[in-house]
Order: structure tokens, then C-alpha cells, then sequence
């Protein structure tokens, strides 16, 4: 944990309990992340883009809560992938938008979805 930025290691403890909405976040995202991938063939490596805002959307559907904020998504999604142990560049890297806004991008692999489904 020494290398994971410090508010991260909160959300990386807020994962590993359960709790909503973060738990739910990240539930949201492997569920479609393995849904993607097994359905372009294992053995191939897919990227998955994640946009917060489209995915906050998508998660507020689902469940209400006034945690449910863009900040709160954005952060949720680097504790998953520092509390994963992924590796910037090599697995995972973030792209920003002319207006400011970041997309997450990561490379899904057999290694990377068992990483990150031991988080749960």
C-alpha cells in the first residue's frame, strides 16, 4: 500500500468492506469488463474504456446515494486499479480531454481480471 496515493487507500478500504456505492462501482465494472471480454475470445487482449460520468449514469439507474458523485467514481476506479496492483502504462493509463475530463483505459487480459477480481 506504501505506493498507492493516500486518499486511494480509503476507497482500496472502502472496496474491500462492502461498501455502497464503491463495492457496487466496481461490482458494475467487473461484471462488464469479463462480459466484454469473453465475448471478444479469451486469449485476445481488449481495452476497456471507462468514461465516469457515462458510468455514473449508468450506476445511478441502478441505486440512489448522494456518495454517487463524479469525484467519488473517478477515485473509486484508481483505488480498484492501484488496490489491484496494475501497473500504469503496462495495464492501465488515463487520458484527459481538451475540457479537462479523464477516460480510464484498461488493457483486459486473463492477468488483469484476476487481479482485479481479488479485490473483491
Amino acid at each position: 500500500m506504501s505506493d498507492v496515493p493516500v486518499p486511494l487507500v480509503n476507497y482500496i478500504y472502502l472496496i474491500k468492506n462492502r461498501k455502497r456505492p464503491y463495492y457496487e462501482i466496481v461490482e458494475f465494472l467487473m461484471k462488464d469488463m469479463e462480459m466484454r471480454y469473453y465475448r471478444t475470445g479469451q486469449g485476445s487482449e481488449v481495452v476497456y474504456t471507462i468514461n465516469p460520468r457515462i458510468l455514473q449514469g449508468e450506476i445511478e439507474k441502478k441505486l440512489e446515494d448522494d456518495k454517487l458523485t463524479t469525484v467519488n467514481v473517478c477515485r473509486t476506479i484508481l483505488a480498484m486499479l492501484y488496490g489491484a496492483k496494475l501497473n500504469e502504462e503496462k495495464d492501465f493509463f488515463v487520458t484527459t480531454t481538451s475540457s479537462g475530463r479523464r477516460n480510464y483505459h484498461i488493457k483486459i487480459n486473463d492477468r488483469t481480471l484476476s487481479s482485479m477480481s481479488r479485490m473483491l
